[in-house]
């Protein structure tokens, strides 16, 4: 009797543990995960930066020597191309041009006197041999009127002193022509071309005493005072147009990715709080500056061209700088941890009736929090973070905790 209920209560455990098997095997396991609700508002990319402001067009005005400066403008002056702005003391290199000046003068007379005297050498050669030649007609003709007794002795003897004497005469003028034949043209053009050329340099020599503005504008700054002593290309006097301005803003090597020409920015200057001056990105440096002066990183300098009109910023003003690699839209998003790559293609995990779903989308931007979502999800789908080791149609359950 106690063998057969051992072997009742045997079959019987043998059915609850069957039983139980068959209960367990019917429920699956529930996994937490965290979620996050893809929402829809505002996105923006942008970039915070300080910049300084520069004069877009300006020149600046250095001495040439070391001299005595004398200032003809202040500060805030509007001048214009080509006008004197400050002078140098030149007095030495006047006293050099003038000697320079007298010396040419000596040259040219020399050459012209040369010319003159080779002219006048050749006209009295001519004349002398015109008087020559009449003189030995003359006797000539006295010797055969003497033969035919129509002459006297003493008519002859005349004839032939005048003939002498004309070629005496003829004889000295073509010496003299030889002599002058002996002078150089070419060494008497040379010194007068020498001598022009050092007029030229003393000349220029004085003009560089002369600060002269290369444009239009307003005199922005001033360096140095009148009737100081100035050192050679130390800047003196910068002229520029207030008016025309751009905003250079330094940019770390981690923020100048996606920064290109085109893109809007925003210009803010603490002296006039209540504007905001907008801008465009107009280039980016080529190369990577080393830190400047009580800074430890390096930075690209990125060029800011401002819209026209009326703007407050001076030059030389710092500025809080925001450019926008995005400008402001509503767009469907989700947390950057809710993607999943595969391929080429990116999938999100939603919560579905208890389960995880797997959907494909379609991505646009991403800031380091969120990335756009253009299609495959709607908004207000609970997302799945870190999905990257759940199934399709794997049981969860969502616990929250992630970014909203």
């Amino acid at each position: 009797m106690r063998k057969k209920i051992a072997i009742a209560l045997g079959a019987l455990l043998i059915v609850a543990v069957i039983v139980g098997a068959v209960v367990k095997s019917g429920k699956e396991s529930v996994t937490e995960v965290k979620t996050a609700e893809a929402k829809t508002m505002e996105y923006e990319d942008k970039v915070l930066a300080t910049g300084k402001a520069e004069v877009l067009n300006s020149a600046e005005l250095a001495a040439l020597m070391s001299s005595k400066l004398k200032l003809n403008v202040q500060e805030g002056d509007r001048v214009a191309k080509g006008q004197v702005l400050g002078e140098l003391d030149v007095s030495e290199q006047q006293q050099q041009l003038k000697a320079a000046q007298d010396a040419l003068k000596a040259a040219e007379a020399n050459l012209s006197n040369a010319k003159k005297a080779k002219q006048e050498a050749a006209a009295a050669v001519a004349a002398a041999e015109k008087n020559a030649a009449e003189a030995a007609a003359q006797l000539e003709s006295t010797t055969a009127a003497l033969q035919q007794g129509k002459a006297s002795q003493e008519e002859l003897t005349a004839a032939q002193q005048n003939s002498a004497q004309t070629q005496q005469a003829l004889a000295a003028a073509n010496a003299q022509a030889e002599t002058l034949k002996m002078q150089d043209p070419a060494a008497l053009q040379l010194q007068v071309d020498q001598a022009k050329a050092q007029v030229d340099a003393a000349r220029a020599a004085v003009e560089k005493g002369k600060l002269t503005s290369p444009i239009d504008g307003v005199v922005l700054q001033v360096a140095a005072k009148s009737g100081s002593y100035v050192q050679p290309g130390v800047p003196l006097i910068t002229v520029g147009s207030p008016d025309d301005l751009q905003v250079v803003a330094n940019l770390s090597e981690q923020d100048i990715n996606g920064i290109e020409a085109g893109q809007e920015a925003e210009v803010r200057w603490a002296g006039a709080p209540q504007q905001v001056v907008k801008g465009e990105v107009s280039g980016i440096a080529p190369v990577v500056s080393t830190p400047e002066m009580g800074q430890t990183e390096t930075f690209i300098k990125v060029y800011i061209t401002l819209e026209k009109g009326e703007v407050s910023l001076k030059p030389g003003a710092t500025a809080d700088v925001v450019i926008y690699r995005i400008k402001p839209r509503r767009s469907l998003l989700v947390a950057n941890e809710a993607l999943v790559n595969e391929s080429e293609q990116k999938y999100i995990f939603i919560i579905d009736k208890g389960a995880a779903k797997k959907c494909a989308v379609e991505t646009g931007e991403n800031n380091e929090l969120y990335t756009e979502i253009k299609q495959g999800i709607k908004s207000g789908s609970k997302v799945i973070l870190d999905p990257s080791k759940l199934k399709d149609g794997q049981k969860v359950r969502g616990t929250g905790g992630g970014a909203k």
